[in-house]
């Protein structure tokens, strides 16, 4: 079996595995326009080998989760044991009440009770977050990084993250709206998902390959 087989599509294009055809037509659209290699959103963030390998693997996914057939084979041979639940961060916050619209803080990593030492990842960009008064769901309206992914990110759910390539340039994103340190949001972060990795043999991840 190819490489490209063995891609999450789901993860690429953002939907559930149960997502109907439509809502896959219309996330294959979205992430078209979101990764447009003339677009703003991606300058400066990924190489031309690096975009067309997205492109490759956006179209792959599309046309296989469109037609039927294919998409039984590929459920089939991805995911033998079924896919893992894609609603396990939605409900560690479905009870989450809305964040209050307050000013934000002049420093939020002091705001949110932290030092410059402190490494970003989830719990700590979670508290960033609420220490700036930022909800979720504002943040995926300014982003247009799912809802999904964004909890996925701060519970540290890695199984579930997109590829390195998706996620280098969401952590940038989020390193803007929550006026922290980019680089060393990257360097935190990646760095966490490479201890989860080197952890187990049988953990996968990052599957567009680097060129």
């Amino acid at each position: 079996m190819s490489r490209d087989v063995q891609l999450d599509y789901y993860a690429l294009l953002e939907v559930d595995p149960g997502a109907a055809d439509e809502e896959i037509r219309r996330a294959y659209k979205r992430q078209l326009k979101r990764f447009d290699p003339s677009g703003v959103v991606v300058y400066g963030l990924y190489r031309k080998d690096e975009l067309a390998a997205l492109m490759r693997n956006l179209k792959a996914a599309h046309e296989t989760l469109v037609d039927p057939e294919k998409r039984r084979r590929y459920d089939r041979s991805v995911f033998p044991e079924g896919h893992p639940s894609l609603r396990r961060a939605d409900q560690r916050v479905a009870a989450a009440a809305p964040m209050p619209r307050l000013a934000a803080p002049a420093d939020p990593v002091t705001a949110a009770g932290l030092t410059a030492d402190t490494l970003f990842r989830g719990p700590a960009l979670q508290k960033i977050r609420e220490a700036s008064h930022l909800s979720l769901e504002e943040i995926a309206e300014r982003t247009k990084i799912s809802m999904f992914t964004l909890r996925c990110i701060e519970a540290d759910q890695f199984s579930d993250l997109p590829a390195r390539v998706y996620m280098r340039g969401f952590l940038k994103q989020l390193a803007e709206i929550l006026r922290v340190d980019g680089e060393k949001l990257l360097l935190d972060y990646l760095g966490g998902v490479d201890d989860w990795l080197s952890a187990s043999p049988q953990r996968k991840w990052d599957p567009i390959p680097k060129e």
